[in-house]
């Protein structure tokens, strides 16, 4: 092998090294105008419709908060949020485009959704123990022998830290 042959086969390899991305060099579509603006009526709304719910469980008084207190403090935090978001629109670079990568979150919500209307049903234990390897194993792409055992010690752990120390009453199995 000449010099010249050598020198040419570690700059071919020196460009591939260039050529190699990782993680950090990703950079995910920035969204648009149209997209900021929707996501920001989709959190004032989402906002707007808790407030209403805290509002029926009724707000107290400073001296007495009531039921509704935190989630109606909540609520208008995520009103106001998304209004600077909607006003932001044109002008805000850092949101990422929707992608198919959304769908997961999407579903991630349902399954939540799912766990939270079965909890009165079976008790938090099974649901939720559910979720979360469905979560891991799904979502997260993470192997049965991993995501198993870390669901019921979660699920465990909530059931010591809540159940048993705090004496939360949430609907439960055992």
């Amino acid at each position: 092998m000449t010099t010249s042959e050598a020198a040419a086969g570690e700059a071919s390899s020196a460009d591939t090294a260039d050529r190699v991305l990782t993680m950090a060099d990703y950079e995910p579509p920035q969204a648009g105008a149209v997209t900021n603006l929707v996501c920001g009526a989709v959190v004032s709304l989402l906002g707007l419709g808790a407030l209403l719910v805290a509002w029926d469980l009724g707000f107290g008084s400073m001296a007495a908060p009531g039921a509704g207190t935190w989630p109606a403090i909540l609520s208008a935090l995520l009103l106001v949020l998304g209004i600077f978001i909607m006003l932001r629109a044109k002008t805000y670079e850092d949101a990422e485009k929707l992608t198919r990568n959304a769908a997961a979150v999407a579903v991630g919500v349902v399954s939540l959704v799912v766990a939270v209307q079965l909890m009165p049903l079976v008790g938090f234990e099974l649901p939720a123990t559910a979720m979360m390897i469905f979560w891991m194993s799904v979502l997260g792409k993470e192997r049965f022998r991993l995501s198993v055992p870390l669901s019921v010690v979660m699920v465990v752990a909530f059931y010591l830290v809540f159940i048993t120390g705090l004496n939360v009453p949430i609907p439960r199995l055992f």
